[in-house]
């Protein structure tokens, strides 16, 4: 049995983390930090001093750079702290696939309208 708890990293990125990820997470979060944010010392499992939440720790990488995990690039932070420091990397991530989605989309709406063009002239 592991008592390492698993941490959400999205299956996209799981290869962008090395296999003992979990390990030096939890050596971050624990061993290093306290068991509390790096940035505005709120306490693992308690309620945030400011939202009330409760407080999840993660590991943030300061360079936003999944493959550099050296430890002085490595941070814990709570959920609102982890969330402020990504916030302009999620926003490019969500247009990102946004304009995927629509690219799909256009694509699609255009296979149809040649499609019934087909049919019309047929």
């Amino acid at each position: 049995m592991d008592i390492l708890p698993k941490m959400p990293i999205r299956p996209e990125n799981k290869k962008k983390y090395p296999k003992y990820w979990k390990y030096l997470s939890f050596w971050i979060r624990v061993g290093r930090a306290k068991n509390k944010c790096e940035k505005c010392g709120a306490r693992n499992h308690k309620p945030h001093p400011k939202t009330g939440r409760k407080v999840t720790l993660t590991v943030a990488h300061i360079d936003f750079n999944e493959k550099n995990n050296k430890l002085r690039n490595l941070k814990a932070l709570c959920n609102k702290c982890h969330n402020s420091h990504d916030v302009r990397k999620r926003i490019k991530g969500m247009k990102k696939r946004e304009a995927v989605k629509r690219r799909k989309y256009v694509k699609n709406a255009e296979k149809a309208w040649k499609s019934r063009r087909r049919i019309i002239k047929g």
